[in-house]
């Protein structure tokens, strides 16, 4: 069974992610933690990680250097609620997927998280 990986520090986001991606037929595991999340990618080697960049204890630019780092091959979708130009360039610079901005439309954001999924499987 393929893992996903979510960092991501807001609990409905979490829960959410954790029911749309079981439904989609993955292992999810999920953390509100960035050191944490770069711990538990390097014991599991997800298939996907969904990255936070609004997390309080380490910079979700930073997680991605790091998971980066660990595997130049890691498949990081990030997702924010601070988008902006200046951030997704940056993350795709640093090797992100893709980026998917959090939006208060749960359908359109679910819609965009399966679209870059599926690009990727």
């Amino acid at each position: 069974m393929n893992t996903i990986l979510v960092i991501d520090d807001d609990e409905m986001d979490l829960q959410l992610m954790n029911l749309f991606f079981t439904r989609e037929g993955f292992q999810v595991v999920k953390t509100a933690d960035g050191p944490q999340g770069v711990d538990l990618y390097k014991k599991l080697h997800p298939s996907f990680v969904f990255l936070d960049l609004g997390l309080p204890s380490m910079n979700g630019l930073d997680v991605l250097r790091e998971i980066r780092g660990i595997d130049e091959e890691a498949r990081v979708i990030v997702i924010t609620g601070y988008g902006s130009e200046k951030l997704s360039t940056e993350a795709i610079r640093l090797g992100a997927l893709g980026f998917v901005e959090k939006t208060w439309d749960i359908g359109s954001m679910m819609y965009e998280i399966k679209t870059a999924l599926n690009a990727f499987r």
